[in-house]
């Protein structure tokens, strides 16, 4: 799979004007309350400073700055942080919410700059996650905390089976129909059978300087969620 931050970054400005549309019916509109459990592991405090990677359309951080954080959204994305801010304008957030358009494995932000940082359904479009990890490490705060949610595989055999075929068949014919693009929800497909599972994600958490704080299966293993904490 191509994941060069060009290719994704278009690829995401495609399928922008139906992203929101397709999340809800993909997931059985179960993505909300998922994302919901992401931001909620990370206790955020009113002023906090927070980043949201791959932010998309913002479903992730306007929640949180609504909370009372000031966060920070990145992406590759021009069309879905566009959405994002008129999201963020009719919320009546453009005060707490700002985003930035880049590559999450270069960030522009100094060191120590964010007091915890959250992503979901993101980090399998990471090119290199070794390198992400550590600069996500850099820009956190001591001991500050990251959350992550994205989806994974079953281990049940036959739920593991049952979803098998979702993704092969149903992901790509209804996001291409409802979308008009084929080819992005055949690579999001692959992109979730190719992801490392969990304990492989661990360990690459903890050779870049974290401590995993949770880590814990989602409806049945179709999504993940990790709660790691910066160590030094």
């Amino acid at each position: 799979m191509d994941k060069r931050p060009s290719i994704i970054g278009r690829m995401f400005d495609r399928i922008a004007p139906t992203y929101d549309l397709l999340n809800t019916i993909l997931s059985l509109s179960l993505d909300r309350a998922w994302r919901r459990a992401a931001t909620n592991l990370l206790e955020i405090r009113t002023g906090d400073t927070v980043l949201d990677v791959a932010t998309g359309t913002g479903d992730l951080a306007l929640p949180a700055a609504i909370g009372g954080a000031n966060v920070i959204g990145i992406d590759l994305s021009r069309q879905m942080l566009l959405r994002a801010l008129g999201k963020a304008r009719e919320q009546g957030l453009r005060t707490r919410y700002s985003v930035v358009q880049g590559d999450a494995l270069s960030m522009p932000f100094r060191d120590e700059t964010f007091n915890s940082a959250m992503v979901a359904f993101g980090i399998r479009n990471m090119n290199n996650l070794e390198v992400f990890l550590a600069e996500i490490h850099r820009v956190l705060s001591s001991s500050g905390r990251f959350s992550i949610l994205e989806f994974s595989l079953p281990e049940s055999s036959l739920f593991r089976w049952i979803y098998g075929v979702y993704l092969t068949y149903a992901v790509p014919i209804i996001g291409g129909l409802i979308s008009g693009d084929y080819d992005t929800y055949r690579y999001l497909r692959d992109s979730v059978t190719g992801f490392p599972v969990p304990k492989a994600l661990e360990d690459m958490m903890k050779r870049q300087g974290f401590r995993v704080v949770r880590s814990r299966s989602v409806f049945g293993g179709i999504s993940h969620l990790y709660l790691i904490e910066k160590e030094g």
